[in-house]
């Protein structure tokens, strides 16, 4: 399942208010879990959403690490790419 996190204000992680990320988890339990564990707490969660595959595929997501001399390096990619499994991940996000 592919969620997307939107949070209130400027966290330990992120330095600007209305940071979201996209993450990858079994279910919203299953995120808030591995997300407590991981960040130790919920920071400034405002809401969880659920996204679809069919929204997932519609969502861009630029690489801001791309390097075009690497003809394998992909520019931009959809977040539904990124999605690998169930195992809980941070796959994209606005601050990076």
């Amino acid at each position: 399942m592919i969620f997307k996190i939107k949070f209130s204000g400027a966290t330990e992680f992120a330095q600007s208010s209305g940071v979201i990320e996209y993450a990858q988890a079994k279910s919203q339990l299953h995120l808030l879990q591995e997300y407590q564990r991981e960040y130790d707490g919920f920071l400034d969660i405002e809401e969880v959403t659920e996204i679809s595959d069919e929204e997932a595929k519609s969502i861009m997501l630029r690489n801001t690490d791309y390097d075009e001399r690497d003809p394998d390096d992909i520019k931009e990619m959809t977040l539904f790419d990124t999605i690998c499994g169930d195992d809980f991940e941070i796959v994209a996000s606005t601050e990076w």
